[in-house]
Order: structure tokens, then C-alpha cells, then sequence
């Protein structure tokens, strides 16, 4: 599978999530620690704006207003995600991921994972199940293992690594390098 063809796989087994946040749980904390599930889904829209400006080598212009329909405008934004990493010079060259210059192909997977790790995040607290295909879910550790670095970790990025269940899959492998409990739950 292709690192595009990941992305798009990923929006597509996150998409139902928001269909559960509801006036009740948007307030209701998350396995992230900084994030409420209100802000949480705040967060992932900025990631998906900045996401998509760095697709396409342009700075994001505004944050998303989510005020009116969370759930319809995370849905539109991750079809611009989607559509944008589909280009075919999406990966290729340089590019900025908010205020960071990177490789646009490190871009693209510090954004799946992004897609990945707070899709959970939002499935946990809102008492859902996040379900991956097993190149996701390998996906997710190999990037994981290249992201959640002491010095990531030391910036505030990530929390301190769980140590994993041996029973453990490789998304879990990688929710524990993020810091965050496979078996959370609110």
C-alpha cells in the first residue's frame, strides 16, 4: 500500500467517530492528557488544515471554524487531506507541517500517524473501537519508533513510553511509545 493510499484507508476507518460526540461527552477527558475530547477534535482539525496545506507545499490560512458542525467539518477536512496527499507530488521534496520544514514524505507520516494515534484517542473517549487493517497497525509502530525519541519526548511530544504487554499488537506496541495506556478507558 502506498503512503497515500494509507492515509486515505486511515480517514476512511476514523470517519464514523465524530457520529458518537455528542453536548454530553464533548467535555470528557481523552487517553491524551491535554486534550478534552472537544479539544481533541479541535486539534485533529488544525493537524488535517496543516496537513493538507503541507501536501500541496502552501501554509495553512486559517484555523477550521468547528463551532457549528464538528463532526461535518472534520469529515470535510479529511476528504481534503485525502485528496491532497493523493497528488502525485504530495511526498516529494520539502515542505512546512505547521511552523516545521521537513520532507514532505516525513510530513505525510507524521500525519497518518497523527490520523491514527488521535482517531484512538477519540475512540476511547467516546466508548468506540478503532479498527485497523494490519498494515495500519504496522505502519503506525514503524513510525512510532522513528517519532517518540527521548528528545521528542523531553520537548513534550510524547509521554514516557509504557512498557507493552507482550501480548500486545503493533498499534498497541505503538500507543504505549506515545505514553499512552492501550488500556485506557474513560
Amino acid at each position: 500500500m502506498s503512503s497515500a493510499e494509507s492515509i486515505r484507508e486511515a480517514i476512511v476507518a476514523t470517519a464514523y467517530l465524530t457520529d458518537e460526540i455528542s453536548p454530553d461527552n464533548r467535555s470528557a477527558p481523552t487517553p491524551c492528557d491535554q486534550f478534552n475530547v472537544h479539544e481533541l477534535v479541535s486539534h485533529m482539525a488544525d493537524v488535517f488544515a496543516m496537513s493538507t496545506a503541507a501536501a500541496t507545499k502552501n501554509r495553512p490560512t486559517a484555523r477550521p471554524d468547528l463551532q457549528a458542525t464538528p463532526d461535518a467539518s472534520l469529515t470535510e477536512l479529511g476528504a481534503n487531506l485525502v485528496i491532497a496527499w493523493a497528488t502525485p507530488d504530495a511526498f516529494e521534496g520539502r515542505t512546512h507541517l505547521g511552523d516545521r520544514e521537513m520532507s514532505a514524505f516525513f510530513a505525510g507520516h507524521i500525519t497518518l500517524f497523527e490520523i491514527l494515534v488521535h482517531s484512538w484517542d477519540l475512540a476511547m473517549a467516546t466508548g468506540q473501537q478503532l479498527e485497523l487493517s494490519r498494515e495500519l497497525a504496522d505502519a503506525s509502530l514503524v513510525t512510532a519508533q522513528r517519532l517518540c525519541t527521548q528528545p521528542a519526548r523531553d520537548s513534550g511530544a510524547f509521554g514516557i513510553e509504557i512498557i507493552a504487554a507482550p501480548q500486545f499488537g503493533p498499534f498497541e506496541r505503538a500507543l504505549a511509545l506515545t505514553g499512552r495506556d492501550p488500556n485506557w478507558s474513560a
